[in-house]
């Protein structure tokens, strides 16, 4: 975000645990807590899909919910041409159907960190991808209680 401090990003995995009350519910209300986090546009699409389609929340409630943390504590990030440009080549570089099955959105969340910032995130793919880029990483519990592969 070019604002000289360090950023925490978000990706959809946290989110998605913090309000379908996952593992990583705890640590990810933590560092709201703490402040300075941030979620890409992005991710916030992939969490409002998840939470409606996955979890059955409703529209309304999910919106209630998550419009109050964007407001208090959770900017969200737009995605520039800058960014989207990047989290294209990023997507070319790194993408593979096995061994690193990182999505756009994956990718978007990437190219949006600056050298200073972490990624928290349980996807192992994305948490490998970040440390290959020299991207600090807060490695959280996937749905199943694990710490991602690395």
């Amino acid at each position: 975000m070019g604002s000289g401090s360090r950023l925490i990003l978000l990706d959809a995995n946290a989110l998605v645990s913090l309000l379908g009350g996952q593992p990583a519910e705890a640590e990810v209300a933590e560092l709201l807590r703490r402040g300075n986090c941030a979620t890409p546009a992005p991710c916030l699409s992939e969490v409002v899909d998840r939470m409606i389609r996955v979890f059955g929340t409703e529209p309304l409630a999910l919106s209630e919910r998550l419009g109050a943390l964007i407001d208090e504590v959770l900017p969200v990030v737009p995605a520039s041409q800058r960014i989207a440009w990047r989290a294209g080549e990023l997507h070319a570089a790194h993408y593979h159907r096995v061994r690193a099955p990182l999505s756009l959105a994956d990718c978007l969340l990437l190219a949006t960190a600056e050298p200073d910032d972490e990624i928290a995130s349980s996807d192992s793919a994305v948490i490998a991808t970040a440390r290959a880029l020299g991207v600090g990483t807060i490695p959280l519990l996937d749905s199943q209680g694990r710490l991602p592969d690395s």
